[in-house]
């Protein structure tokens, strides 16, 4: 009887502190963020921005919450904004200060989120949701039409952005010099083929003041803080001395080449006879060696894609991880997915005057392949063709020293510059990439349409390794901190090598059943070309008929062993995944009964005693 009363004292003491403290946490503002990442914390980026604000800053969020029809998860994640403006506004010192509506049909308050530009969705039944966020400091004006669900990994990011967009006086001028569309192709979009300007245009033209030149000018603006080469081709030596001199001079510049430009090839021009860029005369002068007629390959990051044979690791298409990146350099540290396809690479002159580094390499399981080969190759046969060395090979560098000219006799013919620099006053710093199609959509991003309206949604780091560049060489720090945050996916590694170590064993035995194959047929094209021409009937050697019956008796039992590794891949996988969720379900609870045990045992002693 005694135990009893010992057990029900227990249980009224374990519901008395649970109540306590749900009535605490209900009304202190504490907050706990258990994410890897810290992505419910408040970045030191943004806190920089907000303890920085001059001029108070005015935030008016709209939100549909008298619409019953509303999805939960859309409630919960509006509250979460609504919790992270306010810590916003208290971090602020009250600098940034927080309205919050609920725009009714046929009210004030609907008015004004339409004139804000906020967006008003449709659902199902045709009523019309509003949850988007107007900043207003003096006469300046910056909305965020939509808070996507889909990008809450990046909700401090925007809402940052929209602070710093609404207080900046002057944006930092970036150049962009580049034949290919990435203002969009106006023709394709008429007829609704695509030819969407790039995501990364949409993104910089938020950041920056952007400026598009044209090739044939050669002409670069005196007040600009950032030059982007993106896949110059066919420069001339007027042109590249206007490179040359901008960078003496004292200009920031990024530059990315390509051996076999898909974003060139998708233009729908006549068929070039390379979509290879570079800049030899430059890349020179600056200590830098890169061939333009060589790709690179990576059996151990190869990208899986469709073929005609099924799915298949390319090798050309690079998934880099953490393993490939700078993990100290500001540009790279905090990134985690890259993809690049078909890049060359880049590496330093023995001769050099400047300081190579890589930021981005590959495995030492890479090789090359010619370039032309790969625009006319089959996948199965590109694949076969790359030639592993050991070598990691550069897809990103940064070179920085004393520039001298390339252009060491002065001027070209035809340009008078009295001002001509031949050596660079201090150190400067150049970034070079050697490829273009990981700047683009069909490698960075996918287009989504939600209740009506377009929205971009990063699909690996891409956009955010473009941005990083941009905002190093530029100056603009506390955004790319913020922005490096937002991560996409975090794959287990340990699924990653399982998945890697079988698919590597599938291609090494499907080229040895190529192999095989390949051979068996040069046997038989030798053996039939003695045959007469005129024979209707051709019988076929035994010997022959025993090769070609070996090697469908090895061909089946590669088969098997092909199912086998499948099998074992999944069941490893699964036991994995098992492990795991068992893990997430048990260790909390565990502690959490373990606590309680541990005071139980107090107490009942106590009472014994």
């Amino acid at each position: 009887m005694k135990s009893w009363s010992v057990n029900g004292i227990f249980v009224l003491l374990m519901l008395g502190c649970l109540i306590a403290i749900n009535t605490i946490a209900f009304h202190v503002p504490l907050r706990m963020d258990a994410t890897t990442d810290k992505l419910y914390t408040i970045s030191e980026g943004s806190k920089k921005i907000l303890t920085k604000l001059e001029d108070p800053v005015r935030v008016k969020f709209y939100f549909s919450f008298h619409n019953e029809q509303l999805p939960p998860s859309l409630k919960t994640y509006a509250q979460r904004v609504v919790e992270l403006l306010e810590e916003y506004q208290t971090i602020s010192s009250e600098k940034m200060t927080l309205e919050v509506f609920d725009p009714k049909p046929d009210t004030e308050e609907e008015e004004w989120a339409i004139r804000y530009g906020i967006e008003a969705p449709k659902l199902p039944n045709g009523e019309s949701i509003f949850f988007g966020a107007t900043f207003l400091q003096v006469d300046q004006e910056v909305t965020i039409p939509f808070f996507d669900p889909r990008r809450q990994e990046f909700l401090e990011y925007d809402i940052t952005l929209a602070i710093h967009r609404v207080t900046e006086v002057e944006l930092p001028k970036i150049a962009i010099w580049s034949d290919l569309p990435i203002q969009g192709n106006p023709q394709l979009m008429m007829q609704r083929q695509g030819g969407e300007p790039w995501a990364l245009s949409e993104e910089v033209k938020k950041l920056f003041d952007v400026e598009f030149l044209q090739s044939p000018s050669g002409l670069i603006p005196d007040d600009i803080d950032l030059l982007m080469l993106l896949h110059p081709k066919n420069l001339s030596d007027k042109q590249l001395y206007q490179i040359d001199q901008y960078v003496l001079k004292g200009g920031n510049l990024f530059i990315a080449l390509d051996p076999n430009a898909r974003a060139e090839a998708a233009t729908g021009g006549q068929p070039a006879s390379s979509f290879a860029s570079n800049l030899p005369r430059l890349l020179e002068g600056w200590g830098v060696r890169y061939d333009s007629a060589q790709v690179v390959g990576d059996l151990q990051l190869a990208t899986s894609v469709n073929s005609r044979n099924g799915v298949l690791r390319f090798p050309p298409w690079i998934s880099l991880g953490v393993s490939q990146l700078d993990p100290q350099h500001p540009i790279t540290s905090q990134l985690e997915q890259l993809l690049f396809a078909e890049a060359g690479h880049l590496a330093p002159l023995d001769n050099a005057t400047t300081t190579f580094k890589a930021l981005i390499k590959t495995s030492p399981n890479s090789g090359t392949i010619d370039a032309f080969q790969l625009r006319f190759g089959s996948p199965e046969q590109i694949a076969r063709d790359i030639k592993v060395d050991g070598q990691q090979r550069t897809l990103l560098a940064q070179i920085q020293g004393t520039f001298q000219s390339a252009f060491t006799e002065g001027p070209p013919e035809g340009v008078n510059d009295e001002s001509f620099v031949n050596e660079s006053k201090v150190p400067r710093t150049i970034l070079l990439a050697s490829d273009i199609d990981w700047m683009t959509d069909g490698f960075s991003v996918q287009r989504l349409n939600l209740l009506g309206q377009s929205i971009v949604q990063p699909t690996n780091d891409n956009l955010n390794l473009a941005l990083n560049i941009i905002e190093y060489l530029s100056g603009n720090d506390a955004l790319r901190e913020i922005r490096s945050r937002g991560q996409f996916q975090r794959p287990f590694t340990r699924v990653i090598a399982l998945q890697q170590e079988a698919q590597m064993k599938y291609q090494q035995e499907e080229n040895q059943l190529q192999t095989s194959l390949d051979k068996v047929q040069r046997e038989l094209n030798n053996l039939l070309q003695g045959v007469q021409k005129g024979d209707k009937e051709i019988l076929l050697p035994k010997e022959v008929q025993d090769q070609i019956a070996s090697f469908r008796e090895q061909e089946r039992q590669t088969r098997r062993e092909l199912r086998e590794v499948r099998k074992i891949l999944r069941q490893d996988i699964e036991e994995l995944g098992n492990n795991l969720l068992l893990a997430n379900l048990l260790i909390v609870p565990s502690f959490v009964g373990l606590f309680g045990f541990l005071i139980y045992r107090r107490r009942t002693s106590g009472f014994r005693n």
